[in-house]
């Protein structure tokens, strides 16, 4: 079990109590006919933890009722991670019914990468595919501005009829803070 949940990405959980907010918003999405799920925050919010634990429980699951579970049913990956993942098993991160993308970042890679995850972005939007994003960002925020490569993977992921946008905002260093900004 441990060699499969490496080749999904799962193999380090940890072992925190998620709040049932985002509990809640991972299966009301699961049951949608929504294409993506935002998690979005301040670090320290919980997000990524949700994912993982759902993910588990998920791949744990298929395993169970299919005898085998693969990267072609669900995945994670940091984003930082995806340049090598292209590389390694780009059709993966193409045909995975549920692909999570963890800690979505805005700058430092070049363009080509830009238009690489805005193909993949795009290809997900309009393939019944599901796609949960991790990030520090409000994509909301992105949208208005000159349009470029940000503003268009920004549009597939705030689109209101294929999205649900969750704010995440429980600060697990301090339970009894919030981050209303967000």
């Amino acid at each position: 079990m441990q060699e499969i949940l490496t080749k999904l990405g799962l193999e380090d959980i940890p072992p925190v109590k998620v709040p049932q907010s985002l509990s809640r918003a991972i299966k009301e999405f699961m049951l949608s006919n929504k294409r993506f799920l935002v998690l979005y925050g301040p670090t320290g919010t919980f997000k990524t933890s949700a994912v993982k634990r759902f993910l588990y429980a998920y791949a744990k699951d298929k395993l169970s009722k299919n005898g085998k579970v693969s990267v072609y049913d669900c995945m994670f990956v940091r984003f930082v991670d995806l340049p090598r993942v292209w590389q390694e098993d780009e059709e993966a991160l193409h045909r995975t019914k549920l692909l999570a993308i963890d800690d979505l970042v805005l700058s430092g890679f070049p363009d080509n990468f830009w238009v690489k995850l805005f193909s993949l972005i795009d290809h997900r939007y309009t393939k019944d595919l599901k796609t949960i994003i991790t990030t520090n960002h409000n994509l909301k925020d992105l949208l208005s501005g000159q349009i470029d490569f940000h503003q268009r993977i920004a549009s597939r992921l705030c689109d209101e009829n294929l999205s649900m946008l969750v704010p995440s905002e429980t600060n697990y260093r301090n339970p009894r803070q919030t981050h209303s900004s967000w």
